[in-house]
């Protein structure tokens, strides 16, 4: 593999609060994107996204350190086998987060039965020994310039709902009985002490913490993520590539992917810009906000097969 550019910035300024991270060694490439919290105790610290992030780095780490070559891993059974390797992958990453619970004060039958309060994370990896790319969750990837799909339907569905506040809010205005997203205070005049509101967010909240139910969970709404408990035979969309495929992965902290890191950034700018609410040309569960960096965490790795 030829490493062309790699990138991680969190949406806070202080960086120690990223909940995204990549690594890079041993025959993989991967990008790590813990999930925000919408827990109601404080269990981890300093969030539930950065220990989940960082559990699974250092899970990977171990994988590498206890291997040979990527060619050995994980056991010569399995080389010539991608699905059973990919599968492998899955157990012992979420096995890494399941031994948090067991090392909390709290039971793994309490994280079992609170969905919210588990150590949540996305990943994709690149398996220079199999060959392929593995999206389990939401992160992104690319190959040759064409974006893999990965966008869950409940995500699509609240993003919607949150646009459909604001938009009701404008149609209230416009009938004379409410105050519309244009009375609001634009973000460059937010102070970086003041509260940013956001109405559609605290208006989908209750479901996004519902959401974490359809978690591991098959039918219409359900989707994967690392939490310690996966369904081992969970579909997981594996992508192949072969040699001389130029490749990016990233977190869904690009909405708009391109297939350089300056043109990411630059179609992040322009949507800050356009459209800072993230309510019409892309739709998403959480606006820009004035005090942080961007909107999500965000990490881009591009190299070439």
């Amino acid at each position: 593999m030829n490493i062309i550019e790699e990138f991680t910035h969190g949406k806070h300024r202080d960086q120690s609060l990223n909940e995204d991270g990549y690594f890079i060694g041993g025959g993989f490439v991967a990008v790590v994107d813990g999930v925000t919290s919408k827990a109601s105790e404080r269990i981890w610290m300093p969030t539930p996204g950065v220990v989940a992030k960082d559990t699974l780095l250092a899970a990977l780490e171990q994988i590498v350190q206890s291997q040979p070559s990527p060619y050995a891993w994980p056991n010569a059974q399995l080389t010539s086998n991608a699905p059973a390797a990919m599968r492998a992958m899955q157990q012992r990453l979420d096995a890494a987060l399941h031994d948090r619970y067991e090392a909390s004060p709290l039971s793994p039958d309490f994280f079992r039965q609170h969905p919210t309060e588990r150590l949540q994370a996305n990943m994709v990896v690149y398996s220079e020994a199999q060959h392929e790319i593995w999206l389990f969750g939401d992160c992104l990837a690319m190959v040759n310039g064409k974006r893999i799909p990965t966008m869950k339907k409940v995500d699509l569905l609240l993003a919607e709902l949150r646009s459909f506040v604001f938009q009701a809010q404008d149609a209230a205005k416009a009938s004379g009985v409410g105050v519309g997203v244009a009375d609001a205070v634009p973000l460059s005049a937010v102070t970086s002490t003041a509260v940013f509101a956001d109405p559609g967010r605290d208006a989908i909240m209750p479901f996004l913490k519902m959401q974490a139910n359809f978690a591991n969970q098959r039918g219409e709404y359900g989707y994967f993520v690392f939490d310690g408990f996966t369904d081992p035979e969970y579909p997981v969309h594996a992508v192949p590539v072969h040699p001389g495929d130029e490749v990016v992965l990233a977190s869904d902290g690009y909405p708009i992917l391109c297939p350089t890191l300056d043109d990411s950034e630059t179609e992040l700018l322009r949507l800050r810009q356009k459209d800072p609410l993230l309510i019409r040309e892309f739709k998403d569960t959480k606006s820009f906000s004035p005090t942080m960096e961007s909107f999500d965490d965000r990490t881009y790795v591009r190299f070439v097969v």
